[in-house]
């Protein structure tokens, strides 16, 4: 009996120690904002990676010239230095 209470007891040391080492380990990740700088990488690496098609699908999407202007009235032809419009 009193071996089989000292592993026992050695056992819950030992899982007890390995809990407050783990819990520390994610108090730690927490209080340097771990999560936070994982997303952020995770973010960074994802629009890297999307950024040369995104610039293509912009490039496909702009004309590459544009057609003729052709105005619909023609503007009057007035010398504004001469002649003020009345508002």
């Amino acid at each position: 009996m009193d071996i089989q209470k000292i592993a026992t007891y050695g056992t819950a040391a030992a899982v007890v120690g390995t809990g407050s080492i783990v819990g520390g380990n994610q108090v730690m990740d927490k209080v340097n904002k771990g999560p936070e700088r994982r997303r952020d990488a995770t973010v960074e690496r994802v629009m890297a990676e999307l950024a040369p098609y995104i610039d293509q699908r912009i490039q496909q999407l702009v004309p590459t010239q544009t057609g003729a202007v052709v105005p619909t009235t023609k503007a009057p032809q007035i010398d504004y230095r001469n002649n003020v419009p009345q508002r």
